[in-house]
């Protein structure tokens, strides 16, 4: 999709090719007319369509009381946009139409001049930051069973009878006293504890390379030729075998009359004798 875009010093002028662009098939919906001296008519080309950087020249080139229109053509209605703009300048002298396809633009002024933009794509490298991938850590418990061995201690009282026949000595004096003993019986059971203890360390961080990368592409540009009407007329005359070794007071009356015969719907002779002349000295080596 094209934006197809003309830009008027009248607004009855806009109004008529914003109607005829409708007739030719254009939809209603295609076809916008802004009218010039809006303090937001650069936001509402953008909105339209139309490239922020053209948007802003645009909205400048409007005059005070012009308009300018924008019709949203496809390729093959393109051409029928723009000569619906161009003709509408020619036939209105008042209005001056600027039309756009591509990064070509043409723009006719009210005072009979036509100028040519020349245009080209320049080459914008940034850079974006892209996720590739990463690496997520987290902690997790888990359990298992694990033993170990410990000697335990267990005591038992053992009282015994032994008979025995003998006198009692002096250290059986305290035979006939009544005398008691406690014996207590003591065990060892196993107590267990837990301690924590750190066996490692995982470290998670990142390390940042920079590299230079070369970007390739293309970009366009929109040229200008200048080729001045009859020049290429004077290099035929110069390489015709029929003029070879004569003079240009010899051949210029044939040149003329074969002119007016022949390419007089491209100008007078008077408009390009000089271009003429001037190719037909430059190939016989005199200019």
């Amino acid at each position: 999709m094209n934006n197809v875009i003309g830009v008027f010093t009248s607004t009855g002028v806009a109004d008529q090719v914003v109607s005829e662009l409708t007739s030719s098939g254009f939809s209603s919906s295609a076809v916008t007319r802004f009218d010039g001296g809006s303090s937001d008519l650069e936001s509402r080309l953008v909105s339209a369509g139309v490239e922020a950087d053209e948007a802003r020249e645009y909205a400048a080139s409007v005059p005070a009381g012009g308009a300018l229109v924008v019709a949203q053509a496809e390729d093959a209605q393109t051409d029928e946009a723009v000569a619906v703009m161009n003709r509408y300048y020619e036939g209105a002298p008042s209005g001056s139409a600027q039309h756009a396809a591509g990064s070509t633009q043409t723009v006719a002024d009210t005072d009979g001049e036509a100028r040519l933009a020349v245009a080209e794509e320049q080459l914008l490298v940034g850079k974006r930051e892209v996720s590739r991938g990463g690496v997520r850590v987290r902690s997790v418990v888990t359990e298992k069973p694990v033993e170990a061995q410990v000697t335990l201690r267990d005591e038992t009282v053992h009282v015994e009878r032994r008979p025995v026949d003998r006198p009692a000595t002096e250290a059986d004096t305290n035979v006939f006293n009544e005398q008691a003993f406690e014996f207590t019986e003591t065990d060892e059971e196993a107590v267990v504890a837990k301690e924590a203890r750190v066996v490692e360390e995982v470290v998670i961080g990142k390390t940042t390379e920079e590299r230079t990368e070369t970007v390739r592409d293309t970009v366009r540009r929109s040229d200008v030729e200048i080729e001045e009407i009859g020049t290429a007329y004077g290099e035929q005359m110069a390489a015709a075998p029929r003029f070879a070794g004569r003079e240009w007071h010899e051949v210029e009356g044939e040149a003329r009359s074969d002119w007016e015969r022949t390419n007089q719907d491209q100008g007078t002779w008077e408009q390009v004798q000089g271009s003429v002349m001037g190719a037909w000295d430059r190939l016989r080596g005199k200019s």
